[in-house]
């Protein structure tokens, strides 16, 4: 058998020398750091159990609050609103997941508790408004057909057709809150308030005289019906109260319109200010509905000016009541912006020219 070549007997001496030296080396590595790793593993093991267990442990408490939780929401939603859903134990009340979610749900709870209070309450005031007038028409309709030689045909029907115009007046405030209550924006454009306002005086007629000082050219952005609605409403109060005047404002105060209706009645206790925009609200004998009154009147102008962005209130005076309105006043936009919001496509649209500002007239004239 022939030598091999040096070079080949060099490299298989190699790959030898280095086997050995693995294999020498793996050996005094298993039995000098095998019995540290296990001790470290040992170790970390005993480290790592309390720290599982304490995860475990608060993942069950937090699986078990949500059960608790769901279990108390559904017993208020068979139950009714009395119930509120119980806080979480003392180890998650510090501001914990389930704690604010309680107070949240608990809050909303009682928004829709006092929510349905006030809307069985209105239910109740106005069946007991229709009951009233419904009455009365049906007794003067049952005596008339009891006795129909002893009854005025003519005044029956008089006073059958108060009863029903009530009942109209009733219904139509009841539609006219129910929509605002729906929450869609009307249709609104620009309004020639002191138009407006000096048209509505103009047709009415009242026994009670009505005096009027307008500013010309008062301008505001809204829904003309509504508007209209509002101050009917404000003019009908007054009118139901005066005793020899009615008074009518209109002028501006920064960037608002202001509108002022007074009359010379009995006037509204300052305690009384803001019940008068309940619905159905019962004050004073002096200013009880026995004059006609819907008890919506009120409530309705004011749910009309709030969705229009200004204020109704009660201000003070030195006798009678003094309703003030006021309105945003309307400012146009620039071209471009009004294009933009209309007809971003075409990027132009006519935009509203307020017209020729009159001089204003002084206050107290017609």
């Amino acid at each position: 058998m022939r030598d091999r070549p040096a070079p080949l007997r060099l490299l298989s001496l190699s790959v030898a020398i280095v086997a050995t030296s693995l294999l020498t080396t793996g050996a005094w590595a298993m039995d000098t750091f095998l019995p540290g790793a296990v001790v470290g593993a040992g170790l970390c093991l005993l480290l790592l159990t309390p720290l599982l267990w304490s995860l475990r442990r608060s993942a069950k408490r937090r699986r078990d609050a949500v059960q608790r939780f769901e279990a108390r929401l559904s017993e208020v939603a068979e139950s009714g609103w009395g119930l509120r859903v119980p806080p979480p134990g003392a180890a998650d009340r510090g501001g914990g997941e389930i704690a604010r979610l309680t107070r949240t749900v608990n809050g909303m709870l009682d928004r829709e508790e006092r929510t349905m209070a006030r809307q069985r309450q209105f239910a109740a005031d106005a069946s007991h408004e229709l009951r009233t007038p419904i009455a009365g028409l049906r007794t003067k309709i049952e005596v008339a057909l009891a006795d129909p030689e002893e009854v005025d045909p003519v005044g029956t029907l008089k006073d059958a057709l108060r009863d029903v115009e009530r009942l109209h007046q009733i219904a139509e405030d009841l539609l006219a809150l129910a929509r605002i209550d729906v929450g869609a924006r009307p249709e609104r454009a620009p309004l020639d308030l002191t138009g407006l306002v000096r048209d509505e005086v103009a047709a009415r007629t009242s026994a009670v005289p009505l005096r009027s000082g307008l500013r010309d050219g008062v301008l505001v952005e809204g829904n003309r019906p509504q508007i209209v609605r509002a101050l009917v409403n404000l003019l009908n109060n007054a009118e139901r109260y005066a005793e020899r005047e009615i008074t009518v404002s209109l002028g501006t105060e920064g960037r608002e319109a202001v509108l002022e209706v007074r009359d010379d009645g009995p006037g509204i206790a300052v305690g009384d200010r803001e019940r008068v925009f309940d619905p159905f609200a019962r004050l004073d004998s002096a200013r009880s509905r026995d004059s006609g009154g819907s008890g919506l009147g009120l409530p309705v102008a004011r749910e009309i000016v709030t969705a229009h962005g200004g204020r109704l209130n009660v201000a003070d005076s030195d006798r009678g009541a003094r309703l003030v309105l006021r309105l945003p006043l309307y400012r146009p936009r620039e071209r471009g912006e009004q294009a933009e919001e209309d007809d971003p496509e075409r990027g132009e649209r006519a935009t509203f020219r307020p017209p020729m500002r009159a001089t204003p007239r002084p206050e107290g004239s017609g």
